[in-house]
């Protein structure tokens, strides 16, 4: 989160730490998502070292999910800084859009900030659909 492209990331952290920015995002989770067992993915390079994550989640309330499926979205994601630009987010997006596709998702819903351009990139090299913008206040 201290190096994300992210600008909710970026209104976070300096506001009120790193730790508290994680927690408070962390809060969120069993309010409105579930975690599959096993679904959080560590990406690692060649030689073992960390290079990034994704946390794939779906949606609790019923009224995201139809027919009895799912809805997924990728709760959070990121690419240490010394490997951006090689490639993972891409994979990690893929491997958390194949979780959503086992898990019968009728749909998958993925938001970051319009100027996020890293990650806005990597949702339309994965083939998603990119909607107009909306805004959402952070305070």
């Amino acid at each position: 989160m201290a190096s994300s492209h992210d600008e909710s990331d970026r209104y976070t952290v300096p506001r009120i730490g790193i730790e508290a920015a994680v927690q408070e995002l962390f809060n969120v989770l069993p309010q409105h998502f579930e975690r599959p067992q096993d679904w959080w993915r560590l990406a690692k390079d060649r030689e073992g070292h960390p290079v990034g994550f994704v946390l794939p989640v779906l949606f609790k309330e019923q009224r995201f999910w139809r027919d009895g499926c799912p809805q997924g979205t990728i709760f959070y994601m990121g690419v240490l800084p010394e490997f951006r630009a090689r490639g993972y987010a891409l994979e990690l997006v893929h491997e958390a859009t194949r979780l959503f596709m086992e898990a019968k998702c009728w749909r998958v819903f993925c938001d970051t900030g319009t100027d996020n351009a890293p990650m806005m990139s990597t949702f339309r090299r994965a083939g998603y659909i990119e909607r107009a913008p909306w805004q959402r206040p952070l305070a």
